[in-house]
């Protein structure tokens, strides 16, 4: 699972615990957590108590493919712990060690053996002395995995094997002693002011010793010139003076030492290979009759040894048991300050999972005098004070973890689960165990049944298994064929076993359809051939045993195609060249087998760097695959020519690929034209929102489950079956589309010709004679040669694409007969969803829907997982009484046990909690709250469970970490809220199927009135009411809550996740970011907000150069490139976004020209990609990842400080009242509206959504900072489709970047104008007299006018001001002739040709200061200045004429058009006015006030009330009535 979606993992870890082979240990300083690293890669953390002496694994950390070599700590910050790991092949991870979530990743060529914390003086943060395969010592930034500097050798350089850093007294810098592999010593003296980034340090001393391959060396912290230097064979005591040697002491017969460290300053601990330590007393001198421990600035100690100068060895630290072990054990020592002195710590870790400590106490030399007297002599043996391992916790936990097959009655030890797999179409999964057999499990029921009390544990059929008996033994891997590829019997399952068969089952019947035994070894692996193979292969599957043998195996044949059986080594990597017909098998050795799959022949052996290229060059095939699409045409996209290949083929005799070849060409000749044809994103295809997948972190265990919740796909799949079950009119009265509101904004956008049907059908008409023609022409070609049969391919391929254009053009003239099931469909494909109902095969040869067994119900399914993850997720015990709401009225169903979740975090890294760790311990679980009677009857452990599994539901799920937290929320919001917006749906399957017959029922009959509507409609705002309570209770309330039940250290969700969900592809998950940020910003209070502006705004962009300029109507540019249904989109983003040019000649200028000490704006595009190209490797990718990490948090900051602006920026005490801060965050959105579409920053990523957003929130504040011009123009250009891509703003399911884009600016201008009504008004009625000044003259500019914004986005403009007629009617008369032109240049001028005003827009004739006279075609609209604005609608021209010396009121034509009666109700005064041309009609028309009359003044309360003007109402042709609110009429005559 990628960390690119909202994903909750949750783990069922089984009866069985995981081993734990343990390569290294790690116990931190504040000795609370202990870390092992296994050399299986898994990395376990553990909680210690040290009063309690009780040591409990928390939470296992999966990511690592290698054994990991060592652990350091990371240093603190934010308020938790970090840690360093690194394993064997150069992985580098920083884990945070709360919840551990993984924070960093690095993969280099550099593979350390050591890593050392240190504290350099002056510097923050601690560093990574890192030592290796590698000639030097490298030292890291714990948090960042960036390399500050290294410390290399001028003579002899070598591998470092070893390394101590210190500081000596009185001096400020670091002295940092090394030892090479071949037993020099090199000093380094390290200051942090002499670091220079990418330049080496060299040593400042360096002597040849005799210790060769040196394991550990170590300064001793009580007298620093002593120095202990541990090999295999020997340690060894030096003078660090001059390095000479003092004393050595070789290692026991059959043991090998391991490294070693000071007690004291003349006691060592030295420890071995075999479990054991030994403890050491230096040689004594006498020195002026007082016992001196090994001072070696005594000038007596260098004198030569006598016999009885060893040091002696008093002390053995072993097991209490004797043990033999596998591998080597892991150990640290480490010394902890107390009160009373320091307590010493000895930690070790085996093989076999156990961890022992070990508190070393202090033997005085008394004590030691008395142990020597005794004989004969036996040392003190130290045993464990403490001995733990995951077994032992496993064992203590009654009753034992859960696991997936637990259900099965009759089994005590049941066998172990060896493989897993699960079919999500089918809703199974299959589990193969050791002894042979298969488990089939329905997934959903088995899972609810083992974590959720309900009536389900009453069915008898509940979860009911299937078992398959055909191997007779372990069963080693599951294969699902139809899964992977439409193209096989959905029925088979396919699993291979320890006893070298490969059977294939009929999953519905149970029969074994047929068995292979065709290798002589234990299968391992099955594979399923790429879909572009020939036909036989495409039928068979691929499997690799212990022989080293690779089959391929005809399923519909049912015999074998092809045995690659001549492999030396084992298989390590099995790929595919399907053009070439070739089967490429990669071996342990490095050699490479080059197979001809349709002749079974050896084509040849590659080694070295050819094979490297082979395997490189298929890797590359692949990946061209993926980008080209499905079929043969998308996978040759970027390679060779097709002679090339052609001419290969024949010198190979391969046919296969002379076929290939030859089509490839054709395919060339074609283009990618079919590639561009379709809009939708299908690398975003969801088919389940629930996966299981298995996990056992060695091959011996048994397998464990992750189940992954897939929060989005739960959306669309929710959403998808709901919208399908509505008509039309109820999607339109539910505002989910709004075709029929766009439909009539977008006909008064155009014109209004009845010759527009005629000219539209003699286009097509040209259009299908030409293709036609075309076709006939094509047609009478040769069809036996190759290449014109191909060509006759292309022809019917761009005959079909010819009629998907023309029947694109029809459905948008016959849009309003679309039925729902295709616009349904279409949005869902919009989207890049698919819903499981709705799957369609990969390779385009299968049918377009699934055929999914008839007793398998995906929405069932659907539902069943909706109310695991609501049950789970949902804080059972903080309200009693939505806890009965959720169980009776919602569908919810309690938790049986604490869930052991999982966290998601960078590259794809998972740290999954164990069953053994509860967040709350003991000592401060509140009490109970269990019936006294039924917890008598309950067994004490079942009561414990209980209990533990009321306060984890409670309080501990949200005290683990602040991650954990906001992923759960996120999750349970957004999913609540979908099935609010659902009609108010409900969980409990009968209820459901009750409301979804409801609501098919109201379809069919929708003029019968239902006896139950009354009923039904009380039900569901109840069930919306419950819905409406969880979230708020989950939004705003849960930390009071939480802290109300008795929690100390609630965690908060963590404001970064939420500003990079703010414009999440989901539409519901957004919403539910948005909702909880805004809430946490305002649970922090000023103090909270004011930190995090300070830890953010270092972030922030500097701009000092002009922003971008957004589209202007000068600008004559191509349409956006959005990409139509009449036309092919491009894939590249960046040189095909002509959107945003420069104006007045000038270049749009980026952000990187500033100044050397200023950021470049180079946001993060995609700010939930947390991993990087595994293939990069060295600096390179160091530089790119920082780079990448940087723009992340730049963008991060943007949005998080946008959204504090725009809540809470208008408080001055906020920071942006001051006007830099504003003046920052406000440049740093609007460049990313401006900016045109790059590499860097495409046209349409998450973060240009949220700027977009963000400026319509917060305009108010960032208002005087923008050019508001601009911005409104650039956002007219991106919201200029949003009646073909946006269908609304509530729309649920995820629509494509452009569409989404759409949506977001048309929400961003309706903000804009409603916040600030005058300012919108005014720009756009400036911007249309530019435009109209610029139509006058296009034809001299040679301008084409259609293609500029005003032009393209009228029917935008026109609804935010029908909006803003609507609702801001007291701003609108302030500016009624602004909003005129406005009004006017959107309207096409043909429609008022027969039409008046009030049938075409009629919301703006709801003001008296408008008139329209359809006789004359003349408009007047009254200003505020006095003066009339005379619109010619005949002539297109606009004259202001001086008509009050206040305000005009009202306005109103005769009904003959020769009189316009003006009223100002300021100056008391009506007029009449009358317009005459000159002889002829021509000249100038001349509007001249012939009559004036004073009227009766208007009260006071009447002038304040915008809703009780006066009007003027004409009875006659020369007759007005002066009508007054209360009903007083006065008449006039003209």
């Amino acid at each position: 699972m990628g960390s690119l979606n909202l994903v909750v993992p949750l783990v069922m870890w089984g009866r069985e615990a995981p081993t734990h082979d343990i390569s290294c240990v790690l116990l931190t300083q504040d000795v609370q957590t202990i870390i092992t690293g296994s050399r299986d890669g898994q990395i376990c953390v553990w909680d210690f108590e040290p009063p309690k002496l009780k040591l409990t694994p928390r939470c296992l950390l999966v990511g690592h493919t290698a054994s990991i070599t060592c652990l350091a700590p990371g240093g603190d910050a934010r308020g938790t712990s970090f840690l360093v790991s690194s394993s064997e092949n150069g992985e580098m991870c920083t884990w945070d060690l709360r919840d551990g979530r993984c924070v960093e990743v690095l993969r280099s060529a550099n593979i350390h053996s050591s890593m050392k914390a240190y504290q350099m003086l002056n510097v923050e943060n601690i560093r990574l002395f890192c030592v290796g395969n590698y000639p030097e010592i490298l030292v890291y930034d714990p948090h960042t995995l960036d390399i500050l500097f290294s410390l290399a050798t001028r003579i002899h350089p070598d591998w470092i094997s070893a390394l101590h850093i210190l500081r000596p007294p009185r001096r400020n810098d670091e002295v940092v002693l090394g030892v090479t592999t071949g037993g020099w010593v090199k000093v380094w003296t390290v200051s942090e002011r002499e670091v220079r980034p990418r330049e080496p340090i060299f040593e400042h001393e360096s002597k040849m010793i005799r210790s060769l391959n040196a394991l550990c060396l170590v300064c001793c912290s009580y007298n620093q010139r002593t120095v202990l230097i541990v090999s295999q064979d020997d340690w060894q005591i030096y003078d660090a003076g001059d390095f000479s040697q003092l004393c050595k002491v070789l290692v026991p017969p059959g043991e090998r030492w391991m490294g070693g460290d000071f007690l004291s300053a003349d006691r060592v601990l030295v420890w071995n290979d075999m479990g054991r330590g030994y403890i050491y007393k230096l040689p004594t001198k006498l020195l002026r009759g007082k016992a001196v421990s090994c001072i070696v600035e005594s000038r007596v100690f260098h004198n030569k040894q006598a016999e009885n100068d060893n040091p002696v060895k008093y002390g053995v630290v072993q097991p209490s048991t004797e043990e033999k072990l596998v591998n080597a054990p892991a150990w640290q020592f480490l010394t902890i300050p107390v009160n009373n002195g320091a307590e010493k710590l000895l930690l070790r870790g085996d093989c076999e999972g156990q961890v022992m400590l070990w508190r070393l106490a202090d033997v005085s030399d008394n004590q030691l005098m008395q142990i020597k007297q005794v004989q004969p002599f036996k040392a003190l043996i130290f045993t464990p004070t403490l001995n733990c391992s995951m077994m032992k916790a496993w064992a203590a936990m009654t009753p034992p973890p859960i696991g997936v097959l637990d259900q099965l009655e009759g089994e005590k030890h049941p066998p172990r689960i060896t493989a897993s797999l699960f079919l999500p179409l089918q809703g199974r999964l299959a589990c193969g165990r050791d002894d042979g057999s298969i488990i089939l499990v329905p997934a959903t029921e088995t899972i609810m049944l083992h974590l959720l009390h309900g009536k389900h544990h009453h069915y008898h059929n509940w979860a009911q298994p299937m078992v398959l008996r055909g191997h007779q033994g372990r069963v080693n891997c599951l294969l699902y064929p139809h899964g992977e590829s439409p193209r096989y019997d959905m029925s088979h399952l396919v699993s291979g076993g320890i006893d070298f068969s490969i059977n294939v089952w009929d999953m519905y019947t149970g029969n074994l359809v047929h068995r292979f035994v065709v290798q002589a070894g234990q299968i391992l692996q099955l594979l399923v051939p790429p879909p572009t193979c020939m036909p036989r292969i495409q039928n068979c599957i691929c499997s690799v045993s212990e022989d080293h043998s690779v089959a391929l195996l005809s399923i519909k044949e049912r015999k074998l195609v092809l045995l690659a059986s001549k492999h030396l080594y084992p298989v390590s990597t099995v790929k595919w060249r399907p053009e070439h017909d070739f089967l490429i098998v990669a071996t342990q050795d490095g050699s490479v087998y080059v197979w001809q799959m349709e002749t079974g022949h050896l084509d040849r052996v590659l080694q070295g760097v050819t094979a490297e290229e082979v395997l490189g060059a298929c890797d590359e095939h692949l990946a061209s695959t993926g980008a080209g699409g499905s079929g043969s045409g998308g996978s040759d996209a970027g390679l060779a020519n097709p002679a090339v290949h052609l001419f290969r083929g024949l010198r190979h005799r391969n046919l296969a690929a002379i076929r290939h070849a030859a089509q490839r060409g054709i395919q060339q000749v074609l283009g990618e034209q079919n590639n561009h044809q379709d809009i939708h994103d299908s690398s975003k295809m969801r088919t389940c929102p629930l996966m299981i997948q298995g996990l056992r972190t060695n091959k011996q265990d048994a397998n464990s489950h992750v189940l992954f919740f897939d929060i989005e796909a739960l959306i669309v799949q929710l959403l998808s079956d709901e919208y399908t079950l509505m008509s039309p009119g109820t999607l339109e009265a539910n505002d989910l589309i709004m075709s029929s509101q766009y439909h009539r904004m977008n006909v008064l956008t155009h014109p209004a010709s009845p010759e527009a049907a005629k000219k539209i059908a003699e286009f097509f008409g040209k259009v299908k004679d030409k293709a036609g023609e075309m076709e006939k022409k094509m047609k009478e070609k040769d069809k036996h040669d190759l290449l014109g049969r191909a060509r006759d391919r292309a022809v019917i391929m761009e005959k079909k694409l010819r009629e998907r254009d023309q029947q694109g053009l029809l459905s948008r003239v016959k849009e309003s007969a679309e039925s729902v099931q295709n616009l349904i469909q279409n949005k869902v494909e919009q989207s890049g969803f698919r819903p499981t109902t709705l799957s369609s095969s990969k390779d385009g040869t299968g049918s377009g829907r699934v055929q999914i067994p008839r007793h398998f119900d995906v929405t069932a399914q659907t539902l069943q997982i909706g109310q695991m993850l609501m049950s789970l997720l949902h804080s059972w015990g903080l309200d009693p009484s939505l806890d009965q709401t959720c169980e009776h009225t919602l569908g919810l169903l309690r938790p049986r046990v604490p869930v052991s979740y999982g966290l998601i975090s960078k590259s794809g890294y998972m740290s999954l909690l164990m069953p053994t760790w509860h967040p709350v311990r003991e000592d401060d679980m509140p009490a109970i709250n269990l019936p006294p009677d039924l917890a008598a009857e309950l067994p004490p452990e079942m009561v414990t469970l209980e209990h533990r599994t009321q306060v984890f539901t409670g309080r501990g799920h949200w005290e683990v970490s602040p991650a954990l937290t906001t992923h759960h929320l996120l999750a349970l919001v957004s999913v609540a809220n979908t099935l609010q917006d659902m009609n108010a749906a409900t969980l409990i399957p009968e209820e459901e199927r009750r409301r979804k017959i409801h609501i098919q029922s109201s379809k069919s009959n929708q003029n019968s009135v239902s006896n139950h509507e009354d009923e039904f409609s009380k039900q569901q705002s109840v069930i919306k009411q419950g819905w409406s309570t969880l979230t708020a209770l989950h939004t705003v309330l849960l930390p009071d809550c939480v802290v109300a039940s008795g929690a100390t250290k609630y965690q908060p969700p963590m404001v970064e996740i939420l500003a990079r969900r703010w414009q999440d592809r989901c539409q519901e998950v957004r919403e539910a970011a948005q909702a909880l940020l805004k809430t946490e910003l305002t649970r922090m209070g000023p103090e909270g907000r004011q930190k995090l502006v300070e830890m953010w705004s270092p972030h922030l962009p500097t701009h000092t150069e002009p922003l971008p300029t957004g589209p202007t109507p000068y600008t004559n540019h191509e349409p956006p490139s959005t990409p139509r249904p009449d036309q092919p989109s491009s894939k590249s983003t960046a040189g095909n976004s002509p959107v945003h040019t420069a104006t007045n000649g000038g270049n749009a200028v980026s952000g990187n020209s500033g100044t050397n000490n200023e950021r470049p704006m180079e946001p993060h595009p995609h700010l939930d990609e947390d991993h990087y190209d595994e293939e990069m490797d060295g600096e390179t990718c160091r530089e790119l990842v920082a780079q990448s990490e940087g723009r992340k948090k730049q963008a991060t900051a943007i949005i998080l400080l946008g959204v504090i602006g725009a809540y809470h920026g208008q408080d001055s005490a906020e920071g942006f009242g001051l006007g830099n801060l504003a003046m920052q965050t406000s440049k740093a959105l609007a460049y990313l509206v401006l900016a045109p579409g790059s590499p860097k920053l495409p046209a349409h990523t998450p973060l240009r959504r949220a700027a977009i957003d963000l400026i319509g929130r917060g305009f108010p504040v960032w208002e005087p900072y923008l050019d508001v011009a601009k911005i409104l123009l650039a956002l007219l250009d991106l919201s200029a489709e949003t009646d073909r891509l946006a269908p609304s703003m509530k729309y649920g399911l995820p629509l494509i970047p452009e569409a989404d884009s759409c949506r977001t600016a048309s929400n961003a201008l309706t903000l804009i104008a409603e916040a600030k009504p005058p300012a919108f008004i005014t720009t756009m009625a400036r911007e249309v007299a530019r435009f109209n000044a610029l139509q006058q003259n296009a034809q001299s500019l040679q301008l084409n006018i259609h293609n500029t914004v005003l032009h393209r986005a009228k029917t935008e403009i026109l609804r935010v001001m029908e909006y803003l007629i609507v609702h801001k009617r007291c701003h609108i008369m302030d500016l009624m002739v602004e909003v005129m032109d406005i009004v006017l240049h959107c309207v096409d001028p043909g429609h008022l040709k027969s039409r008046g005003l009030n049938e075409v827009f009629p919301s703006i004739c709801g003001f008296p200061q408008v008139s329209h006279c359809p006789h004359t075609r003349r408009i007047a609209t009254g200003a505020k200045n006095g003066s009339i604005a005379m619109y010619e609608l005949r002539a297109s021209k606009c004259q202001m004429i001086p008509a009050h010396g206040a305000a005009v009121t009202a306005l109103s034509f005769s009904p003959d058009g020769k009189y316009l009666a003006s009223y100002s109700m300021g100056e008391n005064r009506l007029s009449f006015w009358q317009t005459s041309s000159g002889m002829f009609g021509l000249g100038a028309s001349q509007t001249k006030c012939t009559k004036t009359f004073s009227t009766v003044p208007v009260p006071d309360i009447v002038r304040m009330n915008p809703q009780r003007l006066p009007k003027l109402v004409w009875i006659s042709n020369k007759t007005v009535v002066h009508m007054m609110a209360d009903g007083t009429e006065h008449r006039f005559n003209a």
